[in-house]
């Protein structure tokens, strides 16, 4: 697999599901100074804070017509070290399947490995 001392620019997990309303409610729990600047059937866009620094999420609903939401936070500075560690915190709050990569993709990777944290528990997916 990748390199695991590259670190991608940002964080972007998908939850099973179309509840925004629940996933607004546990970023609000995890972050500091909480704006939600638009919402609608389809998604959302909160400005969040973290450790005193500003920074967007965007919820989509049904992203890439997957029956998951994705939530990406154009940011690093975030209380996780990676996406499988967001995923993790997000599955755990929220009780719904949530899927993410698990390193920086490079040249040669898989593009449909994904890393799945559901009520079976931890597991490598083929999420084509």
């Amino acid at each position: 697999m990748s390199d695991e001392n590259l670190q991608l620019p940002d964080l972007e997990i998908y939850v099973e599901g179309s509840d925004l309303d629940a996933m607004v409610l546990w970023l609000q729990d995890v972050f500091e100074n909480n704006e939600i600047e638009s919402q609608s059937k389809n998604g959302a866009k909160l400005t969040c804070h973290y450790n005193g620094q500003p920074f967007p999420i965007i919820l989509v609903k049904n992203a890439g017509s997957t029956g998951f939401t994705s939530i990406w936070f154009d940011s690093r500075e975030l209380p996780w070290a990676d996406d499988m560690a967001c995923g993790k915190a997000a599955f755990t709050a929220l009780g719904k399947t949530v899927r993410c990569i698990d390193s920086v993709w490079q040249s040669g990777d898989d593009p449909d490995r994904w890393f799945e944290y559901s009520s079976e528990g931890e597991k490598v997916i083929n999420w084509a």
